[in-house]
């Protein structure tokens, strides 16, 4: 099977303050229901974004469009240069209602090319669920592991998970709790998509690069938990190791250094693409990294790299 990767800001405050505690079973039941409406808010603004993407997709369709970079690869609809740039963009979408999403996306169009504002309108093919449903989509994840953790406590081996199956709520808890957190983080704050054995650390162990990568493994994205859970057996990954995983980790402190030791090692990173004949796959992917450590280092955040958060051809998108 083939990856569909991603990079991630990650806000760590809320792991630790509010999601880890969540799943660790303190609070009450519905602690986050204001981030669960956030998301609900940021999954309209990315449909309307999108749309302008798609919509700008088909008018460019003989034109030189890189639809890997504006559709399937930054969130939103985003047709910046410069990584700040992109990265204080995605930021102002983050920020907006959804009335506000069409001037936000005609600016980025005329950027693109101001003879596209009388030519492109949003695809509006598609269709987004009710918000009750979306806001389900959002947290069932977290509020199942929320239940397994009060199983481990209270000494039940099991829990019933959606499908109305039997599961071992320890497995349950430390099998998912680091990919679940990352995705619903990435309800709140959007990572970048790519597709193919291109994440960081895949390209570093594989490069003949110039000291190591300020990447490690990804156990804080566990917060509270091992405290919590002492007894389990908890699992920390510093690279993918397979689909649906959570990859290496960089703390808010280590993005500026990474960013830094990215851009002095690009070639050897890049040579890593000689293996498929294609250069420019590395290429950008090293940039769409290199914007989402942005994102990250704007709003304070950590970074890790991870496996099937998005899912573009089951219309999964950022």
């Amino acid at each position: 099977m083939g990856y569909d990767i991603s990079f991630h800001p990650i806000d760590l405050r809320l792991v630790e303050d509010r999601l880890t505690p969540f799943l660790a079973g303190r609070g009450s039941d519905d602690d986050l229901d204001d981030l669960v409406a956030d998301a609900v808010l940021q999954a309209k603004v990315r449909f309307r974004a999108n749309a302008w993407g798609l919509g700008t997709l088909k008018a460019c369709a003989r034109t030189d469009f890189d639809a890997s970079l504006y559709v399937w690869g930054r969130p939103f609809f985003v047709t910046a240069d410069a990584p700040e740039a992109v990265a204080e963009t995605v930021l102002r979408y983050t920020n907006a209602e959804v009335g506000e999403v069409d001037e936000l996306a005609r600016t980025q169009l005329a950027q693109l090319d101001r003879a596209l504002l009388g030519r492109v309108e949003p695809d509006a093919s598609g269709t987004l669920p009710a918000d009750e449903h979306l806001a389900i989509g959002f947290r069932w994840k977290l509020d199942l592991l929320r239940e397994a953790a009060a199983a481990v406590r209270a000494g039940r081996p099991t829990i019933r998970n959606a499908d109305g199956d039997d599961i071992d709520a320890a497995d349950a808890l430390t099998g998912n709790a680091q990919f679940s957190l990352v995705e619903f983080l990435a309800a709140l704050l959007p990572g970048w998509i790519q597709r193919g054995r291109v994440w960081p650390t895949e390209l570093a162990e594989n490069a003949a690069t110039e000291g190591y990568a300020p990447l490690g493994g990804n156990d804080p994205l566990l917060g509270v938990l091992p405290a919590e859970f002492p007894t389990l057996t908890w699992e920390s990954n510093w690279t993918i190791p397979t689909n649906y995983a959570i990859g290496g980790y960089a703390a808010p402190g280590e993005i500026r250094p990474l960013r830094d030791w990215l851009a002095r090692n690009a070639e050897p990173l890049e040579a890593v693409g000689d293996r498929w004949n294609d250069r420019e796959l590395v290429r950008l992917a090293l940039r769409k990294t290199d914007e989402a450590l942005a994102l990250a280092e704007l709003t304070g955040s950590a970074f890790a790299e991870a496996a099937e958060i998005y899912i573009p051809m089951e219309g999964s998108m950022n």
